[in-house]
């Protein structure tokens, strides 16, 4: 018996340390998911940070020293899910424990290799969740909705459940907030600060929105910490009893625009209600701000596929509809079809210094810079109701990729050709359902049904150079071309292909979701994805 009880130990153990990370191949931080964070519903200290649980953006790290946030740890780090119900910093082991909906979690380095329990092992239900989550010397307690859960803080072994915890020495992190009596007397007597309100048993924000208060935590060192329902997180000190509001980082639950303007990351998103708008990212610092829709007047709230940035001014396609933004005078405007914008969703755009290039999923449209209105090309009637994914400039010409083909539009002697018609073509596939352009050293490439092509303008010859089955005929979203490198944002996650070597490394985590957008940007390659912004330091992998 006591053999076979170790072999079950061993599994276990085992299969904790299998799935206790994504991929071995890398380090904790080598993949990073930012994503809103929706409300906070835990807080606990630790020696360096405040652990705050979220409710969709995993668990935010606080630097008590430097006041900025650090990092996230998400599923990209090996949590289980980025709802994050409680989370607790152990100061016996200096272990860190979360909860989820359905696991715990624990990790010894307090970042990466998370050894996961599912809650049904510990005799729970799958209704209910942990809520709270404290330490005494020896023990981990677990609050659940009417029972205590005792377990080694080590091992995770389960010890008892308990209707009350049978010690007294348990250092609890913090609770859902229900008026409990220090954390009330703090809120009638502390103010708030960067123009919010305390009312009673809620925050009221600059806009004057009432803000729930989710929970709060009076730590060490006088610090007091605060989660808002709308992912605000609060700082304050008992020296001078005021409260801070700090943003947690991006927004965006999941991001189907990414733009690089050379400085900053321009995000937008699908689900504009639960992202709030189009946030603005200075990948060296992670600060961002955000051009919140309720707070902008002329801002009509859209879902966002496709962002451009230059001469001064933004412009991001929604569905039916152009956000524009003038930086110098600082003013937004909504452009919809009664300035010649496409109906149907606007999958990416083009500037140069006179027109703004629209591709959509209903054709092709160009509008003038400075009337804001269309300025109408000629071959507008060749893709009507035609879906248009991709456009690109590659010697003053705009290529267009279409569910038809690729074509080509010259702009000094206007005239439009298919793109096969350049030059030589020695393959017998046909381009259609084209999603994707870049170019890049005088070589143009191209995603369509038949798999990645390039055209040399110098030999003036199309190449097929990896069919669809090299990537199982994936559906391909997204494209960059860096020197040797070709990038390919799929349904399913990232594809990097060398193009010396034909050498492929497919990236197919559950954590990156969709690829709408690729940036590369040296080392780093950013991901515009279904399940938030992911950053990548894709050169540890070479």
């Amino acid at each position: 018996m006591k053999k076979h009880l170790l072999y079950f130990v061993i599994i276990i153990t085992f299969s904790f340390s299998l799935f206790a990370q994504p991929d071995s191949r890398f380090r904790a931080f080598d993949w990073t998911l930012y994503r809103g964070a929706g409300a906070i519903n835990s807080i606990s200290e630790g020696y360096t940070y405040a652990y705050i649980g979220t409710e969709s953006g995993g668990l935010k790290r606080f630097n008590v020293f430097g006041q900025v946030f650090d990092d996230p740890i998400t599923t990209a780090q090996g949590l289980k899910e980025n709802n994050v119900t409680a989370v607790h910093f152990d100061r016996q082991t200096g272990n860190i424990w979360v909860a989820t909906p359905n696991h715990i979690q624990y990790s010894f380095s307090r970042e990466g290799d998370w050894y996961p329990i599912e809650l049904i092992f510990l005799g729970l239900s799958k209704y209910d969740r942990i809520s709270q989550i404290g330490s005494s010397a020896n023990y981990i307690w677990l609050k659940a909705r009417s029972s205590f859960i005792k377990i080694e803080h080590t091992s995770g072994i389960l010890v008892g459940i308990f209707p009350m915890p049978d010690e007294l020495n348990i250092i609890w992190s913090s609770e859902p907030y229900r008026g409990q009596t220090e954390l009330k007397e703090i809120f009638m007597n502390y103010s708030v600060m960067d123009g919010w309100l305390l009312n009673g048993d809620q925050f009221i924000d600059d806009l004057g929105r009432n803000v729930e208060i989710k929970t709060g935590l009076v730590g060490r060192h006088g610090n007091v910490w605060v989660g808002a329902e709308d992912g605000t997180f609060f700082h304050a000190t008992t020296t001078m009893e005021a409260f801070y509001p700090l943003e947690t980082g991006v927004a965006n639950t999941d991001v189907s625009a990414l733009h690089s303007d050379g400085e900053y990351l321009w995000l937008g998103s699908h689900d504009y209600v639960s992202s709030k708008g189009i946030t603005r990212l200075n990948p060296r610092t992670n600060e961002s701000y955000l051009y919140e829709f309720d707070g902008i007047i002329n801002m009509m709230p859209s879902p966002i596929f496709s962002i451009n940035v230059s001469e001064g001014e933004l412009w991001a396609g929604g569905d039916g509809v152009i956000l524009y933004h003038d930086f110098k005078e600082n003013y937004w405007r909504t452009l919809d079809q009664t300035r010649g914008v496409p109906n149907g969703k606007l999958w990416d755009i083009y500037s140069d210094s006179t027109y703004i290039w629209l591709s959509s999923s209903s054709g092709i449209r160009r509008i003038e810079r400075v009337t804001q209105r269309e300025s109408p090309i000629g071959i507008e009637h060749l893709f009507d109701r035609i879906p248009v994914y991709d456009l690109e400039s590659a010697r003053n010409e705009i290529w267009i990729g279409s569910r038809s083909g690729v074509f080509v539009f010259d702009i000094e002697n206007p005239q439009i050709r298919q793109a096969i018609d350049l030059g030589r073509k020695d393959f017998p596939e046909l381009i259609t359902r084209v999603t994707a352009l870049d170019e890049f050293d005088h070589v143009i490439y191209v995603v369509g049904e038949m798999g990645i092509a390039k055209f040399d303008f110098d030999i003036r010859s199309w190449e097929l150079i990896f069919p669809s089955t090299v990537y199982h005929a994936k559906t391909i979203y997204s494209m960059v071309v860096e020197k040797n490198h070709l990038f390919l944002g799929s349904s399913e996650g990232l594809i990097r292909i060398n193009l010396n070597t034909g050498f492929m490394r497919e990236y197919l985590f559950g954590f990156i979701g969709q690829v709408n957008d690729i940036v590369v940007d040296g080392k780093l390659v950013w991901l515009g994805t279904s399940n938030g912004l992911v950053k990548f330091k894709w050169k540890r992998d070479l």
